[in-house]
This record gives structure tokens, sequence and C-alpha cells, in this order.
């Protein structure tokens, strides 16, 4: 029969004292002191009990190792939550728990955080993308396993779950070549900063400058917020949007379509034009990329390339489940590196129509 532990309830009744006062003097907090008579009845009370104070560390030490690290920019950008979500639902069913920080692409701020999943060692990090402080996540995989979700990084030696953005580029201008669009617009903040915008963009080249009689015009500007501060805009994508939807450009150069960054610089730049007097489809057709909850709404209906969040987040969890069973850290098989990719998919609505559709 299995022996009960010994908890240190049971050693403050033992002792006659409070639970705190326990905690207090088994812990040897400094902070605290207690008369001698109070701190031997303790110390009596526990060692004739059988407490270890390595229980409870030993606990800690269970429940840390059951939790995940999940690095975003900014929260406040709609995709991270819907993937988040996805990936808490896969972690709960596998026992594990998600604890999300954003870096807001600190570097400085990465690396604290990855520094504190190593002192409270968490059992993993997963960055929802491409890391900015690539010297201390190699620092960190030499003591847990990193995976990251985001386009394909050459040189990282983190297991990867690859964004295909240049292929969602791609079917975004196919979609609207196959409507009879040939004079299109892509609106986007500038690239430098963002890999999977990049991606996208030149799948959307790729495909306009394959095709006869077609023109492209990329409208790219920044609405400026300080880099590496904490920038909390909670609209900043849909302000960027009905910012560039402003540009004379678009109506100047006769463009019959618009390819958004992504779906919330897509709706910024649908408020700005319906607001001008223009309709959509019928003036302009309007396309965006991740599938959020918002433009499956009916007075939203866009067209979207959708990256499944659901699937990036199952396949998060099978390599990290993969990494965990050989039980090797990534330092002692610099080898071996888990990949695997995730096709994304067009998502149809009524935001997109051939020309001059009535």
């Amino acid at each position: 029969m299995a022996t009960k532990k010994v908890t240190m309830t049971d050693v403050a009744k033992a002792a006659g004292v409070s639970q705190s006062t326990v905690s207090n003097i088994l812990g040897r907090n400094k902070k605290t002191s207690f008369p001698k008579t109070t701190v031997d009845k303790v110390l009596a009370a526990a060692e004739e009990l059988g407490y270890s104070p390595r229980q409870a560390q030993s606990k800690a030490n269970v429940l840390a190792s059951r939790r995940i690290l999940v690095l975003a920019t900014r929260l406040t950008n709609p995709y991270y939550p819907c993937i988040l979500q996805s990936i808490e639902h896969e972690a709960n069913k596998n026992g594990l728990h998600v604890v999300c920080g954003d870096t807001y692409h600190i570097p400085e701020l990465e690396k604290d955080y990855l520094d504190m999943a190593l002192e409270m060692k968490f059992l993993a990090v997963i960055y929802l993308f491409p890391p900015d402080n690539p010297q201390a996540l190699e620092h960190a995989l030499e003591r847990l396993p990193i995976i990251t979700i985001c386009d394909n990084i050459p040189d990282s030696k983190a297991d990867q779950v690859e964004l295909n953005n240049f292929r969602s580029g791609c079917i975004a201008a196919e979609h609207l070549l196959s409507l009879g669009h040939r004079n299109i617009v892509m609106l986007t903040t500038p690239m430098d900063r963002n890999i999977a915008r990049l991606s996208r963009v030149k799948g959307v080249e790729n495909r306009i400058n394959a095709a006869e009689n077609c023109k492209l015009n990329i409208i790219s500007d920044f609405i400026d917020t300080p880099e590496g501060e904490m920038a909390i805009e909670n609209n900043f994508d849909y302000t960027v949007g009905y910012h560039l939807a402003q540009d004379r450009h678009i109506a100047t150069c006769n463009a019959t379509a618009i390819i958004a960054a992504n779906d919330m610089v897509a709706i910024g730049a649908m408020d700005a034009l319906l607001e001008k007097g223009y309709r959509i489809p019928e003036d302009y057709s309007i396309i965006g990329f991740d599938n959020l909850f918002y433009t499956g709404l009916e007075r939203i209906s866009l067209t979207t390339v959708d990256p499944h969040a659901d699937m990036l987040a199952q396949s998060a969890m099978d390599v990290l489940l993969h990494r965990l069973n050989i039980r090797l850290p990534n330092s002692l098989v610099p080898n071996m590196r888990f990949k695997a990719e995730c096709q994304p998919r067009l998502i149809v609505r009524k935001s997109t129509a051939a020309p001059g559709h009535k």
C-alpha cells in the first residue's frame, strides 16, 4: 500500500502553527524571523513525520515541465490569438499548458522570455514568427526544444513548421487572374521587417509577371510607431489598410482588384473605399490573407487565403512530441531537425468577382 505523502499542512497541525509559518521556516525565508522555540517545533515535527522539502520542489518542477512558452510579436494582431487558441487546444489534449508572451520584435525582450523559460524549466518554446534574436534562440536550444511556425529559415537549428507564404501569394494572384483582372494593386507595409509579407509579395509578383498583359502596382507605406517600443495599437493593420487605400494611384492606374497584405489590412481598405462611394466587388475586388473569424461575417465576406491555423498548431504539437519522445536536446543531435509544412487554401467569398461585375 502506497505511503501518503506528508504535506506542510500535516507539519503545521503537528507543530500547532499556521501553514504559512511552516512554509517560511522550511523555505528558509530570510525576510521573516520566528522565535527559536517555534522554529524547533516545526523542524522537529517535520523530522518526525518524514517531511522533505524536495516534495514541494518536485511538484513545482512537474508543473513547470508541463508548460509551453508561446511567443508572439503582438497579440493585438488577430492572427496570433487565432493560432494561439489552436495550440492551447492541442496542448491541453496532451496534458500541457500554454503561457504566452509578446516580444514586439524587441530582441532583448525575446531573450528575457527565453531566459525565463530556461530558469523555470519550461517544457518547450514555440515561436509564431521568425526569431529576432537567433543568438538567444541557439543558446536556449541547448537545454530545451524550440519550434518555429513561420516561413522557412534555412540556417535555423530549431524545429520548424513551415508556412508557405510564397504559395499564398501565388494563390491570391491566380484567383484574381482567373476572374479576368489585369490591373492589380497590392497594399502592404514595408517588408524589411516581415518575412511573411515579403514572401506573399514575391508570390504575387511571380504569377502576375508571368501572365500576359497584366500589371501589378505595389503601394507600400508605413504608419510609424517608434521601433523598439511596445507599440500597443489595437487596430494597427486596419489603420494601415485604411491609410493605403487613400492612395490616388489606385484610381489612376485603372486597377480593378486589390491584394492586401493580410485580412485586417484588407478590411481597413474596404472601409476606406466604401466611404468614398466605391462598391465591392463591382468597382474593386479585394482579397486578403489569414482567414480571420471576422472575414466570414456577412457584412465583410472577404475572400482570403487560409494558412490552416488548426493544422499549424497540430503540426507544431506533433513535432514537439516527436522531439520529446527521442528525449535528446537539439545540441546532441545537431543534424536532426524536425520539419513540417502546411499548404494554404483559397476561401472564396463575396469580395471578389469579375471586373465590372454587376
